[in-house]
């Protein structure tokens, strides 16, 4: 299975390494837009090194795909009359169908094919880069008015939702929400309560479900080695 593998190659493309710089180049113009999908081959080629002789075409499609999929969403996106989450889920949904496909193509023709340890590893850098960048730019670029709540929050989200997708990893999924008590009582004593909140209580409530939801895949991905 590559899964993983281009799963991490593509949440460090999309998320860590695409600035906002380039968020904006590939707006204006394909250079834009071929830089940021370089970045997404070559750290999906990183992630199957091993493996290069067999994938490399395929790499190459991938690539390519995803170029012109990033293509569609800024130029179909601005004149449909639709919230802006719309078009971003459905580049991601054509990111993740391009990876099955690449799966299908190659994946299980590799001999020998990556091992047990190897996945997971690879499902782990995915995870944390999930519960992460990826979790934080769905909500910025997508609800402007979370930005300065995310702001304000960043680093005890990172802190929290890590810490929670690493119970749940070891299987103590069922006191994952305890890692959300020091920013409850922060907020607290500032006079601004998160569950008084709307927004940051269904931030905070969606970071413990996608965050015990990767944990418990991770779970079953250790249990396989």
């Amino acid at each position: 299975m590559i899964i993983p593998h281009l799963m991490l190659g593509h949440l460090l493309g999309d998320y860590p390494l695409q600035s906002h710089w380039l968020v904006k180049r590939k707006t204006e113009s394909w250079q834009g837009l071929l830089l940021h999908g370089g970045v997404v081959g070559f750290m999906s080629l990183a992630a199957l090194a091993f493996y290069i002789k067999d994938v490399w075409f395929a790499l190459v499609v991938l690539v390519t795909l995803h170029t012109l999929q990033d293509f569609l969403k800024v130029y179909l996106g601005p004149r449909l009359n639709v919230h802006p989450f719309v078009p971003y889920i459905s580049d991601q949904g054509l990111h993740y169908l391009t990876i099955v496909g690449i799966q299908l193509w190659v994946g299980n023709r590799l001999d020998p094919g990556p091992g047990d340890t190897e996945i997971a590893v690879m499902w782990t850098g995915a995870a944390v880069i999930l519960v992460t960048r990826y979790y934080d730019v769905t909500w910025w670029a997508n609800w402007l008015d979370m930005m300065p709540y995310m702001k304000r929050w960043r680093w005890h989200g990172y802190l929290e939702r890590v810490t929670m997708l690493a119970l749940a990893a070891v299987g103590l999924w069922y006191i994952t929400p305890l890692a959300v008590i020091p920013r409850l009582v922060i907020s607290s004593r500032e006079g601004r309560p998160i569950w008084q909140q709307r927004r940051g209580l269904l931030e905070m409530s969606l970071g413990i479900v996608l965050s015990v939801a990767a944990g418990i895949g991770l779970h079953a991905a250790y249990a396989a080695i």
